[in-house]
């Protein structure tokens, strides 16, 4: 009789790994659930003419010129001075102040700031929302904000040794 409770008690291990499998998979089906009636909420409200936020088009940069240029990049500027120089502390603070010279940080501050509004102004807040902040807050900023730092730290916009652009210079 002991020699059948090895194999048996092999299979009864194997069965419990398998229903603790099961009830993994069936947690993230529902969470899966949960995010696409999320979704299909959303795409009703914007089909029946709900207030959702929707992106501005992506500027590109590397074809705009004087007033389009300058337009798409006062949009950066109200976001970095109302938005991300006040709130986001060291963060913020490695953005140099050449940041509108370089094409980069363009690009950067623009999915940041697109982001962030799409992140914080959603018709109704879900928990999805709440996740998708966090990775944004522990992720995405950190590692743009070092981008961002490479970029405007050492450029020849700068006076040497200093952080403030040299004159001319934006």
């Amino acid at each position: 009789m002991s020699g059948e409770s090895g194999p048996l008690d092999a299979v009864l291990a194997q069965l419990a790994d398998l229903r603790d499998q099961v009830t993994l998979l069936e947690a993230a089906q529902q969470h899966d659930a949960e995010r696409i009636a999320e979704l299909t909420a959303a795409l009703q409200d914007d089909a029946d003419g709900g207030a959702a936020y929707r992106p501005v088009p992506a500027p590109r940069w590397w074809q705009l010129r004087g007033r389009e240029r300058d337009e798409a990049t006062a949009r950066l500027r109200a976001w970095t001075e109302t938005v991300f120089r006040p709130g986001y502390g060291h963060l913020a603070a490695r953005l140099g102040p050449c940041w509108e010279q370089h094409d980069l940080c363009l690009y950067l501050l623009d999915w940041l700031s697109e982001s962030w509004t799409v992140i914080f102004h959603p018709a109704r807040r879900s928990q999805s929302a709440l996740w998708t902040s966090a990775d944004w807050h522990t992720r995405f900023l950190p590692a743009a904000a070092a981008l961002l730092e490479a970029e405007t730290g050492s450029c020849d916009h700068l006076v040497p040794g200093t952080a403030e652009p040299r004159a001319g210079a934006r």
